[in-house]
């Protein structure tokens, strides 16, 4: 049987829609497979510094760089993403560099890490500024106390996941060289969700990234990284020294990540504010509106096509059954009508006579 013109057009405005909405499902959950970064570069003026980034504690922007201390005894300060950053996919990764520069005293230094949003970031005051608290903290400087209270004169890179020593670089002549050069430098760190490993790496700022790397660490991170958001920032504190602390620029980026919304941005520690006391946002994976909607869609398209297939079995059974007009037969009124006249005509003449 041919179909109609019609119902082509209706069989692939029914196709259209289909493949509408299965490409639109597929943009939606590869949003959540895209990568987010953000960055600042001292070379240039970044006029969205201030709506991106917080500076707490004695930072402060200085020329085109971020100005961590101040010449001053146990000066402290920190730089950090105002947004928290929410981590998707079952293998999540993220990559960070920074070039920076430190005073080579022996109570100097600075640290990359990671802080859930759930937990108030403590004040930017004080050696180390409360790193316990953070998820992942990547240290550069000298390390923290023994429990003997004795304290180790020589520089090295450390790695605490939840305020426990993970591990810190063995090849300290290399490491302690570097730190103490009062050069500018550069870190690259990086943690792959799919090796489960988190390397460090550490030249001086003109140098190309190095193959060789100074820690290199087999540890499982995607449960904690995708558990909720996380703040990103940058830490930095001296002793009684007369140099700063700096920060020129500095890149992130996370494997399908995005920026958290939440109710307010982050507060400043150090100030009086109150932070207010909202329910938590709700968790952005816990609702899929574009999921529901898909469904309806989808059912609708395959009511219509149900549909259109009755339709079609419906006039494809009444084509069988042809009807053809019935012809009535016609009968000669006129000679009835003339015998009718005749006798009357032969009554009327009987009756005269």
């Amino acid at each position: 049987m041919a179909v109609s013109p019609p119902a082509y057009a209706f069989v692939l405005a029914v196709f259209l829609l289909l493949v509408a909405s299965v490409s639109g499902g597929n943009r939606k959950e590869g949003n959540k497979g895209n990568d987010f970064c953000f960055s600042f570069d001292g070379s240039e003026k970044n006029r969205s510094f201030g709506s991106e980034f917080a500076l707490h504690g004695d930072a402060e922007m200085s020329g085109l760089a971020a100005r961590m201390t101040r010449p001053a005894k146990w000066s402290s300060g920190r730089i950090a993403y105002r947004k928290a950053v929410r981590i998707f996919g079952a293998k999540p990764g993220f990559s960070t560099s920074f070039s920076f520069s430190i005073p080579p005293d022996v109570r100097g230094g600075l640290a990359f890490f990671l802080s859930p949003s759930a937990v108030r970031l403590e004040p930017a005051e004080g050696e180390w500024l409360g790193l316990s608290t953070s998820l992942l903290a990547v240290r550069f400087g000298t390390p923290k106390d023994d429990k003997f209270g004795n304290r180790s004169r020589r520089s090295l890179i450390e790695v605490d996941v939840g305020g426990e020593l993970l591990t810190k670089s063995s090849n300290l002549s290399d490491v302690e060289s570097t730190l103490k050069s009062g050069k500018k430098l550069r870190s690259w760190i990086d943690y792959d969700g799919d090796s489960k490993r988190i390397e460090v790496r550490l030249m001086h700022d003109n140098d190309s990234r190095p193959v060789n790397f100074s820690i290199s660490y087999s540890t499982n991170l995607s449960n904690l990284l995708r558990r909720e958001a996380m703040f990103v920032g940058l830490s930095s504190w001296n002793g009684n020294s007369t140099k700063t602390s700096s920060i020129y620029s500095w890149n992130f980026t996370v494997k399908h990540g995005a920026p958290y919304l939440m109710h307010s941005e982050p507060l400043d520690p150090n100030s009086f504010l109150v932070r207010p006391t909202e329910s938590p946002p709700v968790h952005p994976s816990s609702a899929y509106p574009w999921g529901v909607l898909m469904a309806m869609v989808f059912a609708a398209a395959c009511g219509a096509l149900l549909t259109f297939f009755m339709i079609l079995v419906w006039v494809r059974l009444v084509s069988r059954r042809p009807v053809a007009p019935v012809e009535s037969p016609v009968l000669p009124m006129d000679v009835a009508y003339g015998k009718i006249e005749s006798v009357g005509d032969k009554d009327l003449e009987n009756s005269k006579k």
